[in-house]
């Protein structure tokens, strides 16, 4: 009988500070995941209200789907590991690491936008209903938010400490992945002349979109490896950026192999850049893009 109240005891237990923490942090959580279509309309310009329910714009959808689920991964990201902080502590810590995120995939857009989609507005082609280019800015903020959420998980979010660390290591992952989509551009208009990957999208070339938006992706799950091989250290954070940088490198040429060899034996026989490319196979376009986000998850995994 003793036992039976105790174990009944344990079941009802209520601690007052932890669970009014645990609970006020939530709050904040789903405010600033509510906020996602007011917040995405005022930084675009745009009344995302008209574009969806009056315009039916299959494209803005598409971009803010890309930007709900981006904002759900940083979210679960900044959830502390522990509560060990008072309840003032802890709601300002919450915030601030979730408003930062939420920032810093708006900011991708803008770096994306100027320095690979650079031949066109992007806003402008959502607002178009240009479904291609939404397929690629929900690819991106996706892959940005992957990234975020990797490194919130790997510093100490208990605290703003780590704080310089999430834009550290933001920055470079940023750079990594502009210059990768910057010479991916290139090398798609050296391997296909009188061609040019923007220009692609703007002509609303879905399979294309879908292939790139894919390796985006694969990418971040890439570059978020790392940190399941390194140990963070708030006093070495200039080492750990160097070390990161150079192991993401050395991790995304090595998925960029596979890629490669998983495509040619999955897709064997078929000439894929002419499906893609000229004949707009959304269907190979769709295959290609998962095999890049697969290969990337499974060497995150490999590295946990």
């Amino acid at each position: 009988m003793e036992e039976a109240a105790i174990a009944e005891q344990s079941l009802i237990y209520w601690d007052h500070g932890y669970n009014l923490t645990l609970l006020l942090s939530l709050a904040i959580i789903i405010a600033l995941f509510a906020s996602l279509r007011l917040f995405a309309g005022l930084v675009s310009h745009v009344d995302s209200s008209f574009e969806l329910t009056q315009k039916d714009n299959t494209a803005f959808g598409i971009s803010l789907a890309g930007v709900v689920f981006g904002v759900t991964i940083v979210l679960v990201g900044i959830i502390p590991s522990s509560w060990t902080q008072s309840l003032a502590d802890s709601l300002i810590t919450v915030t601030t690491y979730g408003v930062t995120g939420i920032l810093l995939m708006f900011l991708t857009r803008i770096i994306f936008d100027r320095w690979v989609l650079y031949r066109f507005s992007a806003r402008d082609e959502l607002i178009r209903g240009n479904v291609a280019v939404a397929i690629v800015d929900a690819g991106n903020v996706i892959a940005a938010a992957i990234v975020i959420s990797a490194v919130t998980s790997w510093i100490n979010t208990d605290s703003l400490d780590g704080l310089f660390s999430l834009l550290a290591v933001y920055i470079m992952s940023q750079a990594i992945l502009t210059f990768v989509g910057v010479a991916h551009v290139r090398l798609f208009g050296k391997l296909n002349p009188g061609k040019s990957l923007p220009q692609e999208l703007y002509d609303g070339n879905a399979a294309v979109a879908l292939r790139f938006a894919g390796r985006r992706i694969g990418y971040a799950f890439t570059i978020m490896a790392a940190s399941h091989i390194m140990v963070y250290e708030l006093y070495s954070v200039s080492e750990l950026l160097v070390q990161w940088t150079l192991l993401s490198f050395g991790l995304l040429l090595g998925m960029t192999l596979l890629s490669y060899i998983a495509a040619r034996a999955i897709l064997f026989g078929l000439n894929v850049n002419d499906e893609v490319i000229n004949q707009r196979n959304i269907a190979i376009g769709a295959v290609q893009g998962v095999i890049y986000i697969s290969l990337g998850l499974i060497v995150a995994s490999l590295m946990n």
